[in-house]
């Protein structure tokens, strides 16, 4: 009769401290491989479009052939925040053409207080409308700032007017 029982006292506190622990890290794991894996896809699809429309850019100048549009028509804006001012980048484009690119609400002040911001943006616009394209645009070294930050505006807008396969229009509370 010597059987000796043996008693197994688990802390409750430090058993639920345990899987509260083991669980956040099974969280962890998977919210950063959920983060990783989408991102790889969202590459691959912006990579896509840019190589669709390359050939699109040398269709047009073929006479008389059928070629895909390149953008929805209409007028498309963003805003470009300086200082305590806001001024509007508004960009005119047809099926196949970048049609015109210009400042809205440049007041006074702003460009006053900016007086590159006009200059720079007529010798971007000339050439982009030259050239239909975002690509291979120089800029001078003494307004290399105020381009970057047309040129970023200019490609933000543009993206609103790329015809994109999964939409047959664009959101349209960026069309005037």
């Amino acid at each position: 009769m010597s059987s000796q029982t043996k008693i197994v006292v688990l802390r409750s506190k430090e058993l639920v401290y345990a899987l509260v622990l083991i669980v956040i890290s099974v969280l962890i794991i998977m919210t950063a491989v959920s983060l990783f894996v989408p991102q790889k896809k969202a590459a691959a699809e912006s990579k896509e479009p840019q190589a669709e429309t390359q050939p699109e850019d040398t269709q047009p100048t073929n006479a008389g052939e059928a070629s895909l549009s390149q953008y929805v028509p209409g007028v498309y804006c963003s805003a470009i925040k300086l200082g305590n001012a806001n001024v509007e980048l508004q960009i005119t484009v047809d099926e196949n053409h970048i049609n015109s690119i210009t400042l809205l609400n440049l007041d006074e002040s702003v460009s006053t207080l900016y007086p590159l911001m006009q200059p720079t943006l007529d010798e971007l616009s000339a050439s982009i409308l030259e050239n239909q394209s975002l690509e291979g645009i120089n800029y001078t070294d003494e307004n290399r700032y105020t381009s970057m930050l047309l040129m970023q505006a200019i490609t933000t807008t543009l993206d609103k007017a790329v015809v994109s396969e999964n939409a047959d229009s664009p959101d349209m509370s960026t069309i005037y």
